[in-house]
């Protein structure tokens, strides 16, 4: 068990010195950046002096944290394993807290490696942090692995809540990247965006399509896990469907971003609206993730 514990303490650590990288990557980027707008020749990405080897860091200890992060769930699936014969490490708050954050983590490791634009850890991975620091802050009761009930020592559980977290994190990539619209916009409007760090990040029309397709890979991953959940309260409690809060949230989730990509393929809702929108749908998925739990009693109380 501490075995676990003092990984996961780890990949927190690992997690705040990323986001603290991609922070200096951007301030130190600015310069460069300042300096190309008034003509001089710099690099083709904007990156001078301590830009790069400080964007290369953190992007290595960003790998760093996702492997350790990993290992402290391998590490608490064996232990889950010795104790109640599942090795699922998301069987409780903490754990989940934790797979989320994995998600996250190695989501934006993708984005970064596809589209070589690392300004977005500034915003991702901090959402990765705080997902891996909320679970830090959980009492000890709540991090420690106890048995399951009956009920839910089986099968579904390595499909039905591996899918709908993994949805849960591209939601919260596509928040993060909805904060990173607005603050952009705003310096736009004020005309402060090409001499300051925000110039340092993605075109507008970039960072709205890269929450757009975040969007799109975790909108069909809970209506699918959604339906798993179903089979799995049929086979556990004998109904497909109780309106337990946990429920009845997953599926008001699924409708708002439902009714987001309606509007958007529809009603042209892109920029500005579709920003806001992201960050109100993960300020719901927080809710249903962490909120319910605590302040609505159900059968999902467990995690």
């Amino acid at each position: 068990m501490f075995r676990s514990l003092f990984l996961f303490d780890v990949t927190f650590w690992l997690y705040l010195a990323a986001v603290c990288l991609y922070f200096g990557y951007i301030l130190a980027s600015r310069p460069a950046l300042v300096t190309a707008a008034a003509g001089h020749p710099t690099a083709e990405s904007g990156d001078a002096g301590w830009a790069e080897p400080l964007g290369q860091l953190a992007t290595w200890v960003t790998l760093f944290g996702l492997v350790v992060n990993g290992l402290a769930l391998g590490t608490r699936a064996y232990e889950r394993m010795q104790l109640s014969g599942t090795f699922a490490p998301w069987s409780n708050q903490f754990e989940a807290m934790s797979y989320v954050s994995f998600a996250i983590i190695a989501g934006y490791l993708v984005m970064e490696l596809k589209y070589k634009i690392k300004s977005i850890g500034v915003f991702v991975v901090s959402i990765g942090f705080i997902a891996m620091g909320a679970a830090s802050l959980l009492p000890y009761r709540y991090q420690t692995a106890e048995p399951l009930v009956p009920a839910l020592n089986s099968y579904w559980i390595y499909i039905h809540v591996s899918v709908t977290l993994t949805s849960y994190a591209a939601f919260a990539m596509a928040g993060g990247l909805g904060v990173m619209y607005l603050l952009k916009e705003r310096a736009e409007q004020r005309g402060v965006a090409a001499t300051s760090i925000y110039a340092t990040f993605p075109s507008l029309e970039k960072i709205d399509e890269l929450g757009y397709k975040a969007v799109m890979v975790g909108f069909p991953l809970l209506a699918f896990g959604t339906i798993l959940g179903a089979m799995w309260a049929n086979y556990a409690w004998g109904g497909y469907w109780s309106w337990d809060p946990k429920e009845t949230w997953a599926l008001i989730v699924w409708l708002i971003y439902g009714a987001y990509i309606h509007a958007r393929m529809n009603r042209g809702w892109e920029g500005h609206r579709a920003a806001v929108y992201q960050v109100f749908g993960l300020l719901m998925v927080i809710f249903c993730f962490w909120g319910v739990n605590f302040l609505l009693s159900g059968l999902h109380a467990y995690a």
